[in-house]
C-alpha cells in the first residue's frame, strides 16, 4: 500500500540526504493505515512532484511525543547533529487534545531510489464519463508502473466554454472540426458528479482531475469569468491556436503554415505563452514547444525567448510540462520538450512535470519512464 505526506524543505531535503529516517506524526485514522513494508511517498511541500519514494521498515506509537523521543536519537529525527531534541518542538505542530485522543506514531522510514512516476496529462475525450472509462486509464497506470495520473480533458468538450472557440468558425474547416460529437457535448456538473464518484473509490495509485483550458489573448477574460468558481485540482493552461488558426491539424498548413511566416508564427506563439503564464490563471502549461511538431523551424535563436518563458513560469510559480506525446504521437525525435529547453528550464529552477497525452487508455505512461529519467540527466 502507499500513502502520500507533504513535507516542508527542510525535513524533505534531510530525507533525501539520509540523515533523518524517522518520521513523527500524530497516530490518527490516516496513519493508522500504514503497515511496515508500505511505501510513503514525501512530497515537497513548495514543489508536490519532488517526491521521495521510502519505505516502512518499523512502527513505534506512544501516548505521546515524550514518550516516543526516547526510543530515537535527535539525527534520526531530523535535528542537526550536536542539536538538542526537545518534545514540545511537536507540540507546536499538533494540539495537546488531539495527541491524547489519538496518540502519537514513529514511522521508521527508508529511503529508495525509484523515482515517482506521473503522467500528468491524459483526455477522456473519446468516451464517456464514466468511473469503468476512469478505471481503464487507472489500470494502465498500474500496468505500467505509475504512481499517479492526472486527468483532464479539453475545454471544447463542455458547453460552458463553447463562447471561447468562435473565433475559430470562421475558416470552413475548423467549424467543421468544431461540429465533431466530442465537441461541447457535457457540463462541468457532469464531470464534476464523475470525479466525486471516482474519489469516493478506493484507488490503487494517485488519481487528480483538472481542465486542460484552450487559451487565446482575446477570450482571457471570459475564461476568468468561466473558471472563477471552479475546484479542480488543478488548471493546465494550453495554445493550439496562433491568431485564430489551430497550428496542429490536418488543414494547419494550408491555413497558416504556407500562408505566414513561419518566425512570425513562432513570435506570436510565445507571445501568446506570455499572456497564458501571466493571466494568474494555470498551475501548469501544457507542451511549451508544441509548434515544432510541424517540423518548420523559424529563422532565429529560439534560446532568448526560453528564457523569458522559463522567467515567467518561475515567477508565476507554475509548472512546465515535458510532454512524451510529441514523439509517439507525433513521430518527432525529442521524448518532451527540446534539449535547449529542458536545459533552460532547469537552469531557471523551472518547476516540471512529465505527461503523455494520452487520449486512449493502452496511451498511458507511454515513454513517461524514459521522460523522467532524460530530465534526470539520464539518471536512474
Amino acid at each position: 500500500m502507499t500513502h502520500d505526506m507533504n513535507l516542508y524543505e527542510e525535513p524533505f531535503q534531510m530525507i533525501r540526504n539520509g540523515t533523518k529516517t524517522v518520521e513523527l506524526r500524530l497516530n490518527d485514522e490516516k496513519r493508522r493505515k500504514i503497515h511496515i513494508g508500505d511505501q510513503i511517498f514525501f512530497h515537497n511541500s513548495s514543489d508536490e512532484y519532488d517526491v521521495i519514494r521510502c519505505k516502512v521498515t518499523d512502527l513505534i506509537a506512544e501516548d505521546d511525543f515524550y514518550r516516543l523521543y526516547e526510543h530515537f536519537s535527535p539525527v534520526e529525527m531530523g535535528y542537526e547533529e550536536g542539536e538538542k531534541a526537545d518534545p514540545a518542538d511537536m507540540y507546536e505542530y499538533y494540539p495537546k487534545e488531539k495527541i491524547d485522543e489519538y496518540g502519537v506514531l514513529g514511522i521508521v522510514i527508508e529511503k529508495m531510489d525509484e523515482p515517482y512516476l506521473v503522467d500528468s496529462h491524459m483526455h477522456l475525450e473519446y468516451g464517456p464519463l464514466s468511473t469503468d472509462y476512469v478505471m481503464a486509464f487507472v489500470s494502465e497506470a498500474v500496468k505500467k508502473g505509475l504512481d499517479e495520473i492526472d486527468i483532464l480533458d479539453h475545454t471544447h468538450r463542455f458547453k460552458e466554454f463553447e463562447a471561447c472557440y468562435e473565433h475559430l468558425r470562421r475558416y470552413e474547416q475548423q467549424d467543421a472540426w468544431l461540429h465533431q460529437k466530442t465537441k461541447f457535448c457535457n457540463t462541468l456538473d457532469d464531470y464534476r458528479k464523475l470525479i466525486a464518484e471516482v474519489k469516493q473509490m478506493d484507488l490503487p495509485i494517485r488519481v487528480k482531475f483538472g481542465l486542460e483550458v484552450c487559451y487565446t489573448e482575446n477570450t482571457e477574460d471570459l475564461l476568468k469569468d468561466i473558471l472563477k468558481d471552479t475546484d479542480f485540482d488543478f488548471l493546465t493552461g494550453a495554445i493550439h491556436s496562433v491568431d485564430g488558426i489551430l497550428y496542429d491539424m490536418s488543414f494547419s498548413d494550408g491555413l497558416l503554415w504556407d500562408q505566414k511566416d513561419t518566425g512570425e508564427i513562432y513570435r506570436r506563439y510565445y507571445e501568446i505563452a506570455l499572456s497564458l503564464i501571466r493571466s494568474g490563471l494555470f498551475d501548469r502549461f501544457a507542451h511549451p514547444d508544441q509548434l515544432k511538431l510541424a517540423g518548420r523551424d523559424p529563422d532565429y535563436d529560439l534560446s532568448d525567448t526560453y528564457h523569458r518563458i522559463a522567467e515567467a513560469l518561475k515567477q508565476m510559480d507554475m509548472y512546465g510540462e515535458n510532454n512524451s506525446g510529441i514523439a509517439y504521437r507525433y513521430g518527432h525525435q525529442d521524448i518532451g520538450i527540446s534539449d535547449e529547453m529542458l536545459k533552460i528550464f532547469k537552469e531557471h529552477k523551472v518547476k516540471m512535470i512529465t505527461a503523455s497525452d494520452a487520449h486512449k487508455p493502452e496511451d498511458v505512461g507511454t515513454l513517461i519512464r524514459e521522460a523522467t529519467f532524460r530530465a534526470r540527466g539520464g539518471q536512474e
